[in-house]
């Protein structure tokens, strides 16, 4: 009598299963997406100069190219690049001799991504930097660069569907330079072409 029990407990647990994988595998839906993104706008720099700071010049456009992989779930995995120019100094040491510096920086980022609700994602991202000092005088131009490699990123964004392939959206990131011991934010405008 028990074992008559067990296993119609056992058939009528297993029924309900096999009739919802069945539907699942009827469909022909691709669950797996790809998406390549363009982001432009502008950037800020927070600095953490003492001295000479009248001068020096934090606001600049900057690039982002992202590449995601979207699986159907909501975590998305990427990789972002880009090009943000951080500051520019000018000044002058005589009247006869002035000097300029600018800094820039392109990041390769792991990122993660996720959809809390409907067009609006969260995300985070880590990875090193190519920074690029560039200090030029009456004749001579002195170049830097260095990595630095204890960067992330923390962003927000709205990514709004036209169709199946193609969005548009903004987005906010805030990102920290572990060399430099500095941050900069930045406001974009996105286009992506989901495939």
């Amino acid at each position: 009598m028990r074992r008559k029990r067990n296993v119609l407990a056992l058939i009528l647990v297993l029924i309900p299963l096999l009739a919802f994988t069945q539907q699942n595998d009827s469909l022909n839906a691709k669950l797996v997406h790809y998406s390549f993104s363009i982001g432009t706008g502008w950037t800020h720099y927070f600095n953490n100069l003492e001295y000479g700071d009248e001068n020096i010049l934090t606001d600049f456009g900057g690039v982002s190219f992202r590449f995601f992989w979207e699986p159907e779930y909501r975590l998305s995995l990427g990789l972002e690049s880009g090009y943000y120019k951080l500051f520019n100094v000018k000044g002058q040491l005589t009247p006869d001799i002035s000097l300029e510096s600018d800094r820039s920086v392109i990041p390769v980022l792991l990122l993660v991504r996720m959809r809390i609700v409907n067009y609006f994602y969260l995300g985070t991202g880590f990875g090193p930097a190519l920074i690029t000092n560039k200090s030029s005088g009456e004749s001579q131009q002195v170049i830097t660069k260095t990595w630095s490699v204890s960067d992330y990123q923390l962003s927000a964004s709205y990514i709004y569907s036209l169709n199946t392939h193609l969005r548009l959206g903004g987005e906010m990131k805030l990102y920290y330079y572990g060399s430099l011991n500095d941050w900069m934010y930045s406001l974009q405008l996105l286009c992506a072409i989901r495939f």
